[in-house]
């Protein structure tokens, strides 16, 4: 069915494909096609453009070639080649992807690497030189490029004259392309310019919708398909990134005319995004979440001009309440006030909730008991129980809350998200987290054994916190041998943090063995252990 000519439309308005007919011209991807188009013409070498999911990096490459193909422009000047997904294996799968995008025969028998190089610069030679031509080679899904391709296009970059060079490179690909950089200084010092890619305004959410409605047909007379209020409403749900706006408007469009309805308002719109991402919606969060914050604040406050009852201690933070995540799972949240490594477990305010396994220990007493600790506990009494919470993290820009489930619990799944929303009221939405807020993780047990699986792990790291585990956890070169990061406790040790190498070893010698190969700065604290005690907790799988 054409749904769209129910609503009198000539076409999709907010199809997925990179429509270049329909791609709206924001003031941030207009100022990095018009800087784009400028460097390639000035032949300034090699050029990044990098962005989050979704940002329109794709749609935005068609622009860039389309711009060197338009009639009016000297398209024989200009001439573009577009590698859209660079993961080769080794050198020679890219060489010759190269040669052959570029035209060259013979790429595929062609003796060497070296064979290959030389093609392809006598080959820029003739176009830049003899024939005054331009080549420029644009990659997309940058951040896939392996280290060996890196270094290739860096040989390229060495192909010039004395006033330009001979290869214009352009490259799009996502934030953690940053990172690769960073480490990589002798090819990162060969960038001419940068572009960072930043969401849509409100202004421009509500131009790039009400352009795609025209462009598709919309008569200019006609009611407006969204009102002002479901603009905003859409704008708040997606954060101004261009994929999930259009995602979101197609799946509004066959809202209306489902429930035969003629606008888009913010019932509307709210609606659909309920049924779109239904774990970070959960009780209109959105309305909500402020008023609860603000309800919360006034009662915590009074509560303390009450006189307190004898032989009782004041909780450092507002009493938290059991919150259901599934039947299956055992889940331990609380506050992100005063959260210090296993130091949670200790407050007495704080309460684990929907057993997941039978085994786990009772939970230490609620506030309504009175207690009175005259001295510091004992390490067996500290660590009587698991904690509820393993620690919290600050957001840093481009952070996810998907990537910090897999890096912390080892999976996404439902329930463990859902414990997450539940234990973070003060964020409204977890796909739109701001830097510089800071997320709470509960302690949420898992059923599995870890570290069963081998008899020898090497460990990397072991840190009692969240916060200093992980920054080691960053901080490991990704083309090296993966790790894990893996929260647990223990009645002796209380809640650990060990990073280890992501396969075991059956011998302790195949182990050693593999130490020699880790980064020096990890190399050198690197020890073997086996598997850990049979009481032990674990928060991931």
């Amino acid at each position: 069915m054409d749904y769209f000519k129910i609503l009198s439309l000539n076409r999709e308005p907010f199809s997925n494909s990179p429509e270049p007919d329909l791609f709206f011209l924001s003031t941030e991807h207009l100022a990095c096609l018009q800087q784009l188009e400028l460097a390639i013409r000035l032949r300034r070498g090699l050029n990044v453009v990098m962005g989050d999911v979704g940002m329109g990096k794709t749609t935005l490459c068609r622009q860039l070639i389309l711009r060197f193909t338009e009639p009016e422009t000297d398209s024989n000047e200009v001439q573009t080649h577009l590698l859209l997904d660079p993961s080769f294996s080794n050198t020679r799968e890219f060489l010759s992807t190269v040669a052959t995008t570029f035209g060259l025969p013979g790429a595929e028998t062609a003796e060497s690497d070296w064979h290959l190089k030389e093609s392809i610069k006598n080959y820029l030679f003739q176009k830049g030189v003899d024939e005054k031509k331009t080549i420029a080679l644009i990659i997309d899904e940058g951040q896939k490029l392996p280290g060996f391709c890196r270094e290739v296009l860096r040989e390229f970059l060495n192909y010039e004259t004395n006033e330009n060079k001979l290869l214009q490179i352009v490259i799009f690909a996502q934030n953690e392309f940053r990172r690769i950089l960073k480490r990589h200084a002798n090819f990162a010092d060969r960038v001419n310019q940068y572009y960072f890619l930043k969401p849509l305004n409100f202004r421009e959410t509500k131009a790039l919708i009400r352009f795609r409605l025209s462009r598709s047909g919309r008569p200019a007379e006609m009611p407006a398909l969204f009102t002002l209020p479901g603009l905003w409403a859409v704008y708040l749900a997606t954060g101004g990134y261009p994929r999930r706006i259009i995602t979101l408007c197609h799946r509004i469009l066959l809202t209306l005319i489902i429930q035969n309805k003629t606008g888009a308002g913010w019932t509307v719109v709210r609606s659909t995004t309920r049924r779109m991402l239904p774990r970070t919606t959960r009780k209109s969060r959105w309305v909500t979440a402020g008023v609860l914050t603000s309800l919360a604040l006034a009662l915590t406050a009074f509560s303390f001009l009450l006189p307190d009852p004898p032989d009782t201690v004041r909780p450092t933070a507002t009493a938290v309440q059991p919150i259901e995540t599934s039947t299956k799972s055992k889940a331990y949240v609380g506050s992100a006030a005063g959260v210090q490594n296993d130091a949670a477990s200790e407050q007495p305010h704080l309460r684990p909730v929907a057993d997941r396994t039978a085994s786990l220990p009772a939970t230490a007493k609620t506030t309504q008991e009175k207690t009175a600790p005259t001295k510091s506990p004992g390490a067996s009494e500290r660590y009587r129980t698991p904690p509820a919470l393993l620690g919290s993290l600050k957001i840093r820009e481009h952070d996810e809350v998907l990537r910090f489930l897999l890096e912390i619990y080892g999976n996404t799944e439902s329930y463990r998200f859902q414990a997450v929303i539940s234990a973070n009221p003060h964020i409204v939405d977890m796909n739109i987290i701001q830097p510089g807020e800071t997320i709470v993780f509960p302690a949420i047990a898992a059923q599995a054994q870890m570290l069963a699986t081998a008899g020898y792990w090497i460990r990397i790291a072991k840190k009692g916190s969240l916060e200093e585990a992980y920054r080691i956890f960053k901080t490991y070169p990704q083309e090296q041998l993966p790790i894990r990061l893996i929260p647990s406790w223990t009645q002796k040790d209380g809640l650990a943090f060990t990073i280890v190498l992501k396969k075991g070893f059956s011998s302790e010698a195949a182990a050693q063995n593999a130490i020699p190969t880790l980064p020096s700065m990890f190399a050198a604290s690197a020890e073997i252990m086996k598997t850990p005690e049979r009481d032990t907790v674990y928060f991931a799988y």
